[in-house]
């Protein structure tokens, strides 16, 4: 029996395959030749060369469906090279790809802009920039602008190399009407190599949102998952949510300085990742909060040397103790921020790491209002070698509830105030292949958390947690893990 479509979608068919066309473009001038008549399901492909920009590759009010996206990409892979003064600027476009592009523009423009972009993907490009010895201004690589831009996908490609000021991939949206992009996707993607600032502001290889929307506490729910950033040292913070109700979960951060920053907003979640240095040398950091009901959890720790801001842990002391602070445009100050407030941090785990910083001892200018109601629990810090500083440095908070975690150290046990927040025992660690600290069956973490009102799920390697959970960021199990750290091979232009 044969299937009779309904008139109405055959005649739709139809019209896409009679309009859709698929082209091989080999000069600029040919690029916006071939734009008019992109219609759902066009392929516009850019033979192998380097295409040098007079101005930015505009591209305007071109709008694909999900199921026939218009394509814009590079014949081959890596070898239609964007140079010149600029790169791609989508303008008010739906279902875009850009695809396998080098971009060699002049960083003094951006590589990609997306301006009030819908199910745009930027997909498997190699982004390496000229920048200027003397820049005119913050340079951001890639960046999402606009009111109405939103569902994003910035996915296997390759930054690499940041010097200027500025970002390799910003999320903003319009701080002008106070409204971010939302529910963007950064994935897959290879960081590399963001040479330190030396204490400069506005390194930061990730942002979301900016100082005007998240201070009004504006949400993006951006979602930046299973990234690997390698030596990305730009400045304290790696990672810059201004923004709130974002997910940070599932990145692998080695040997990079600075920390994942809780900067301005609110509710956002980091878990189930693996931030490690192996490399010596001061400034590796793991996550510092400010802001409200943020949630820490299943994430594993290793090796860290930060210190107070970009510390293994931060809960940083804030300007405000209120979850907006209203406090934008010419009356922001660096400092502005509001408190680490009801909090939840527990399942994680720190092995040999500088001490997690909890409040400061003195307060610093305008950072009035300490940590506030945030909890504690659950998690595994160990020390598995001498080392001199303390697990904790406790400094001023208010109402903190920090209990049930297993601590170690190869030292006699501390007296300080903060040892009461841990049951002591050796955790029967065991260093993996893959140098990963890993439970045994002998762990005293195994079974012993205590029950919380939060769940979770899984673990960082993404195993069931079973009846009454283990202690830290792992749930012991002889079975495969389903996530574990990433390598080159499993993110950029060229993985699968």
């Amino acid at each position: 029996m044969k299937m009779r479509l309904p008139h109405w979608l055959l005649t739709t068919l139809l019209l896409v395959t009679a309009t859709a066309r698929s082209e091989l473009v080999d000069s600029v001038g040919s690029f916006s030749k071939a734009f008019p008549s992109l219609v759902p399901g066009s392929v516009i492909e850019v033979a192998d060369g380097t295409y040098t920009t007079k101005g930015g590759i505009k591209i305007v009010g071109k709008k694909g469906t999900e199921e026939n996206p218009i394509v814009f990409r590079a014949q081959h892979r890596g070898k239609a090279v964007i140079a010149g003064v600029a790169g791609f600027i989508l303008k008010d476009c739906e279902h875009v790809v850009l695809e396998g592009f080098v971009f060699e523009n002049d960083a003094d423009q951006q590589s990609v802009l997306l301006e009030n972009c819908h199910h745009v993907r930027v997909t498997r490009n190699i982004f390496h920039p000229v920048e200027r010895a003397k820049p005119r201004h913050w340079e951001h690589w890639v960046t999402v602008d606009g009111a109405s831009s939103g569902e994003n996908r910035v996915d296997h490609n390759l930054f690499e190399h940041k010097v200027n000021r500025g970002s390799p991939l910003f999320i903003r949206g319009d701080d002008v009407a106070l409204v971010c992009s939302q529910h963007d996707r950064i994935d897959h993607n290879h960081f590399r190599d963001v040479v330190f600032a030396n204490g400069e502001n506005g390194h930061e290889t990730i942002r979301t949102g900016g100082n005007d929307l998240g201070a009004f506490g504006q949400s993006s729910f951006t979602i930046i998952e299973e990234n690997l950033l390698e030596r990305c040292n730009g400045e304290e913070e790696l990672m810059s949510l201004k923004s709130s109700d974002n997910i940070v979960r599932n990145n692998t951060i080695l040997n990079c300085r600075g920390a994942i920053c809780m900067r301005l907003g609110n509710r956002n979640v980091a878990s189930g990742n693996f931030v490690i240095a192996t490399e010596s040398g001061p400034g590796f950091g793991g996550i510092k909060l400010y802001g409200f009901e943020h949630r820490v959890f299943n994430n594993y720790f290793a090796g860290l040397t930060g210190r107070r801001h970009d510390a293994p842990f931060a809960l940083v002391p804030g300007m405000y103790d209120v979850p907006t602070t209203n406090n934008i445009g010419k009356k922001y100050d660096d400092n502005t921020a509001a408190d680490p407030t009801r909090c939840w941090i527990a399942f994680n785990t720190w092995v040999d790491c500088s001490p997690l910083q909890f409040g400061f001892e003195k307060e610093e200018k305008g950072r009035q209002h300490t940590p506030n109601a945030c909890v504690f629990i659950n998690n595994l810090v160990v020390r598995t070698k001498p080392m001199t500083t303390p697990l904790i440095n406790l400094g001023r908070v208010r109402d903190l509830q920090a209990h049930d975690n297993l601590g170690h150290t190869v030292e006699p046990v501390s007296t300080a105030d903060w040892a009461s927040w841990f049951r002591f025992a050796d955790p029967h660690l065991l260093q993996s292949d893959k140098e990963l600290w890993r439970l045994t069956a002998q762990s005293p973490a195994i079974n012993s958390a205590v029950e919380d009102s939060t769940q979770i799920t899984d673990d960082i390697f993404g195993h069931a947690r079973k009846s009454r959970y283990d202690m830290g960021a792992e749930e012991f199990s002889q079975e495969t893990a389903v996530r574990t750290l990433l390598t080159a091979d499993k993110v950029g232009p060229d993985a699968p």
